[in-house]
């Protein structure tokens, strides 16, 4: 199982083009967040921690019709981008779980 600091790495890449201004603080503030508690068993439990703690974060699951969402942090307002959470960085971080655990090859043959 990997530890926090291994899961703090999935967020080291960030992604090159974000939704919203909000995106990149909220990408931080879940990886401060998911590090925070003890690391999940496996990637399956880390997703669903991933989607939980992005819920609280914005107030909204990534399905909500919204397009954007704002959310507070270090006491400023900020704006993520609902469709992208759903179909980039979400699932990106996810894959990234799955290669950390072991459930996807890390390399392409």
């Amino acid at each position: 199982m990997p530890d926090t600091s291994e899961i703090a790495r999935l967020f080291d890449r960030r992604p090159r083009h974000w939704g919203a201004p909000g995106d990149s603080v909220a990408w931080d503030v879940l990886r401060d967040r998911i590090c925070a508690v003890p690391a999940p068993e496996t990637a399956t439990e880390f997703a669903t921690l991933l989607r939980q703690e992005f819920t609280l974060l914005v107030g909204a699951d990534t399905d909500n019709d919204a397009t954007e969402r704002e959310f507070v942090a270090d006491g400023r307002s900020e704006t993520v981008h609902l469709p992208t959470w759903r179909t980039i960085l979400l699932p990106l971080l996810t894959t990234r779980a799955r290669q950390l655990y072991g459930e996807l090859p890390t390399e392409r043959p």
